[in-house]
């Protein structure tokens, strides 16, 4: 009875987060404009319940005016044709609005991959500590991914782990019309399945002694922790590992192809023999500055601490402009009012002696939102292509260092395959990051991302490393292999043999 609970509350919180809410349509102005538009002509939306529903196209002056009063927020209900009330958060984010739920009639395959239950929090194994030896059993039998047929291909695939069995996708989950299915398992479900290879020696582990006794015991004696939350500690971390004898605790990062989510800059602590130390002085000050409040004021304070140390990285035209903070020192100020301005659907340009910083974006975002993106991308290249602050690698790695492990997941003509790199300190490869656009530049600060840099964490041993592969998704012909592998799971003995010789 209590698994079938467990069902219930994860598949409601799942469907919440995928509502139409005023603050989903707030974030771009072209999904407000489209759910007015909807309105007005009539258009059904989907709610979360799969039914189709059409809101009185007089509604659509009333939302307006809220909207242009900055006061399109709350829990907000509309009037439908047939005369009933419906809430905001009944309709559901489909693509139209920027999400990937799925349209009424639309099957969960066609829809994106954050419409299908796969993430540690939408199957129940998040904020609660889980020995590493019931792991296998938590994904086996867990009651939400039993509810879906891609769910048990995880299952699937979590028993070929155990089993020591080659990891291979379905045949019909390789076809080009299940790629987002295919990479919803990938990426969403290789956090934990990731995690489960670890436990399970499949994978590829060259410091793997080194790192059981730096924990202090077997793997399978350590407690698991997913947390719910994105940036937990430095490591936005989707599994944590516990000694409870030693108190070890370390970070696991496990992702997908991608690499996922970078990490927060301001989730990193700096202890004080790194703060003493003259050469790492840059760094550190580029790192408090990810601590302070607002987004934008951080880019253009970075690109002047950039500029003070190592100006060379930095393209000549922005030259004449900086540093911002004495030369004009106002500019930010002028770029906010012009992206606010915007929002309220008013012109409001920027000097044009300007344009030239961000004349090369192609966007209809407002001047003041190109501008501090161009700042945005002018950080990321100057540190990440040109090596403007040479010591932040050194540091991030230093803080990494035993309590950070890397787990990926690689995905190659239907196999699955997992890596582990660890320690940070001693092969890993820093870039930083940000998830801002033009159109919503506040939308997150500068972020660290952690890639693979030596061949024992690469595709197969002695290959090129590889940092976050494309997928390859075949067509029906080149499946001939894998689908016998899947309709066959009693391999002959001289499949066995090689199998086992590639562990």
């Amino acid at each position: 009875m209590r698994e079938f609970i467990t069902l219930i509350q994860t598949l409601s919180e799942a469907k919440s987060a995928r509502s139409l809410v005023p603050g989903e349509l707030n974030k771009d102005e072209r999904r407000f404009t489209t759910f007015i538009d909807y309105i007005k002509n009539r258009k059904p939306f989907t709610t979360l319940d799969d039914d189709e529903v059409i809101i009185d196209p007089r509604e659509a002056k009333r939302f307006q005016g809220l909207y242009d009063t900055n006061m399109f927020r709350g829990q907000l209900k509309a009037r439908t044709t047939t005369g009933e009330e419906i809430s905001l958060n009944q309709l559901a984010k489909t693509s139209a609005f920027g999400g990937a739920a799925k349209a009424a009639g639309e099957s969960e395959m066609s829809a994106g991959k954050e419409a299908l239950l796969v993430k540690p929090g939408q199957i129940g194994i998040c904020d609660r500590d889980i020995p590493a030896s019931d792991f296998y059993d938590e994904i086996v039998n867990n009651p939400v991914l039993n509810s879906t047929d891609y769910g048990k291909v995880i299952i699937q695939l979590a028993e070929y782990i155990r089993a020591g069995e080659y990891v291979m996708v379905p045949p019909e989950y390789q076809q080009k019309d299940n790629e987002k299915v295919l990479k919803a398992i990938i990426d969403y479900g290789g956090e934990y399945l990731g995690v489960l290879a670890l436990l399970y020696n499949r994978s590829r582990f060259p410091k793997r002694a080194e790192f059981t006794k730096w924990m202090g015991g077997n793997l399978s004696d350590l407690v698991l922790n997913f947390p719910g939350s994105a940036n937990n500690n430095i490591a936005d971390s989707y599994a944590s590992i516990r000694n409870s004898t030693n108190e070890h605790t370390l970070n696991i990062s496990s992702k997908g192809t991608g690499g996922g989510a970078a990490p927060a800059v301001s989730g990193l602590q700096v202890p004080e023999h790194i703060n003493a130390n003259p050469k790492y002085s840059t760094a550190v000050e580029f790192i408090n500055l990810c601590k302070e409040p607002g987004t934008i004021a951080q880019a253009f304070k970075a690109l002047d601490i950039i500029f003070k140390s190592n100006p060379k990285s930095i393209d000549k035209k922005w030259h004449s402009f900086l540093p911002f903070s004495t030369k004009h020192p106002n500019i930010e100020w002028l770029a906010k009012e012009s992206l606010n301005a915007k929002k309220n659907r008013v012109d409001s340009p920027l000097p044009k002696e300007y344009r030239p910083l961000y004349g090369d974006i192609k966007s209809d975002a407002s001047e003041g939102g190109k501008l501090i993106y161009a700042v945005k991308k002018e950080v990321l290249r100057a540190i990440n292509d040109h090596d403007a602050i040479p010591a932040f690698k050194d540091v991030v790695l230093d803080l990494l260092e035993m309590n950070f492990i890397q787990q990926y997941a690689d995905y190659k003509k239907g196999e699955i395959t997992f890596a582990t790199q660890w320690p940070a300190k001693l092969d890993g490869k820093i870039s930083v990051e940000s998830k801002s656009s033009a159109k919503e530049p506040s939308s997150g600060g500068f972020s660290f991302k952690l890639g693979r840099s030596d061949s024992s964490v690469s595709h197969e041993p002695n290959e090129p490393y590889i940092d976050g592969e494309d997928y390859t998704i075949n067509e029906p012909a080149d499946l001939a292999a894998a689908a016998q592998d899947i309709v066959n799971p009693t391999r002959k003995a001289k499949e066995t043999e090689v199998r086992k010789k590639r562990k």
